[in-house]
């Protein structure tokens, strides 16, 4: 008899409408989340880019038994979280990626491999003193690091 898998949680469709800036026409936006708080999560992703913050008109969640959209939480509290959601975003994203220098790259792969070789060389009994890894080839492995730390 065929062990029965761990069920995954019940997805459940998701509508938020929206405003954004000075439009007159409310947005609307579905999700397919498990709760309420990763459907509000994935429309804070959705928003990320927006110049301005959208205003919340409600978030409703599909009951598909009276097929009607019922209101999940108050608008006020979504909007709440939706703003911590999007503060938090913004502290996380990570600034505009700079072109890496091509020499800066060659360097590093370089020291890259130096690493390695000196590693297997630190690592082989064959090279070993007096039963010990060889303490010039730790040196040298110390500095690779410090090199690439920087």
């Amino acid at each position: 008899m065929k062990k029965k898998g761990a069920l995954e949680p019940e997805q459940t469709q998701y509508r938020i409408r929206y405003l954004l800036g000075d439009d007159v026409i409310p947005v609307e936006k579905y999700f397919m989340a498990t709760s309420t708080e990763q459907a509000l999560e994935m429309f804070g992703y959705s928003c990320r880019n927006f110049p301005s913050s959208p205003e919340l008109l409600d978030f409703e969640k599909w009951n598909r038994w009276s097929n009607e959209w019922i209101d999940e939480i108050t608008k006020e509290s979504a909007q709440e979280k939706l703003q911590l959601l999007l503060k938090s975003d913004g502290d996380e994203q990570p600034k505009a990626d700079e072109p890496e220098n091509p020499a800066d790259v060659q360097k590093k792969k370089l020291l890259l491999k130096e690493l390695e070789k000196y590693e297997d060389l630190y690592n082989d009994p064959y090279f070993y003193m007096r039963g010990k890894p060889n303490p010039k080839y730790g040196q040298e492995i110390d500095r690779i690091k410090k090199a690439l730390a920087k």
